[in-house]
């Protein structure tokens, strides 16, 4: 619901990459964020690619761990490529690899991806090891199996 109205304040904003949001809609899309974990997410990515609004690490940091903090999946996996990356805070990989843990633990595809690539590689502090890689990237293409799914439902009409 509160994602609808977002994309209905973009959109009556005329946002694109190179306008600014008028004052009225930014102010609707920081209520929308403060009250939703999705629009939260969101306006951070917004702020993070300077669509719309300028763009300001800082403050898409704030905002993405704000919704992360909600149990926003996409949000924890953000979260943790900007906390590994140092992108908009200091760089720390333990906390990169705790969101990334829990955005998997959310069967969230592209988390599970991302942890099957450290763990192939050896890197953010797993060990190597070939077959947990590939149980995992199995789990990321089942988690995507289902969001093809949930996406299919919702466009399918009600039965009446």
């Amino acid at each position: 619901m509160m994602r609808r109205a977002l994309l209905a304040a973009l959109l009556c904003c005329g946002v694109t990459h190179a306008q600014p949001l008028d004052p009225a809609g930014a102010a609707r899309l920081r209520q929308a964020a403060g009250q939703d974990p999705e629009a939260a997410y969101d306006l951070g990515r917004m702020a993070r690619n300077g669509i719309g609004v300028a763009r300001e690490p800082l403050r898409a940091f704030a905002l993405i761990e704000s919704s992360a903090l909600r149990g926003h999946a996409p949000a924890m996996f953000t979260l943790s490529a900007m906390l590994a990356a140092g992108e908009g805070c200091t760089a720390d990989l333990a906390a990169a690899r705790r969101w990334l843990e829990a955005a998997a633990e959310l069967e969230h595809p592209e988390a599970l991806q991302q942890m099957a690539m450290y763990v192939q590689e050896g890197a953010l502090g797993y060990p190597r090891d070939a077959r947990r890689a590939a149980q995992l990237l199995h789990e990321a293409a089942h988690a995507m199996t289902h969001r093809a799914q949930e996406h299919q439902d919702q466009r399918l009409p009600a039965s009446r």
